[in-house]
């Protein structure tokens, strides 16, 4: 069981982050975060990316929202957030693609890009912070006989 502790300010943020996410991951309004969060698959053949994003994009978005949805539960739990494999593995790719959209809209697109010194970049770290964590917890129990 991995234990996770966050401020009262903390759990808002991540609340205001996921409604966010939740809103840009079901529209399709052309926001070139999406391109990131819905890379396409064939780049070199538009048409056939475009059948391949018809028959998937529905699941990505509902297998998405559905991760984001347990995490915004798990916020509401009082005290220490308890999480198991399971629970650890659906916060991880919400926080990675949360991570994705807080970077396009500070101007981050390659590892080596240097991120803002204002409350967006700081968003930015704590996200990362926040899965290191959860990445380390992970692979502790997973060494654990």
């Amino acid at each position: 069981m991995i234990e996770l502790e966050l401020t009262d300010i903390e759990r808002g943020l991540l609340r205001t982050l996921l409604t966010e996410y939740d809103e840009l991951v079901q529209a399709d309004d052309g926001d070139p975060v999406l391109d990131r969060l819905f890379p396409v698959a064939y780049r070199d053949d538009p048409d056939a990316a475009a059948e391949f994003a018809r028959y998937t994009r529905s699941g990505l978005v509902d297998h998405k929202t559905a991760n984001a949805g347990a995490v915004a539960a798990a916020l509401t739990e009082a005290g220490v957030l308890r999480l198991d494999d399971d629970s650890a593995g659906r916060w991880l790719p919400v926080l990675t693609d949360l991570r994705l959209v807080v970077a396009d809209r500070i101007g981050i697109t390659a590892d080596d890009d240097p991120v803002p010194d204002d409350a967006l970049g700081e968003v930015y770290h704590w996200l990362g912070n926040l899965q290191s964590y959860l990445i380390d917890a992970l692979d502790a129990l997973a060494d654990r006989p």
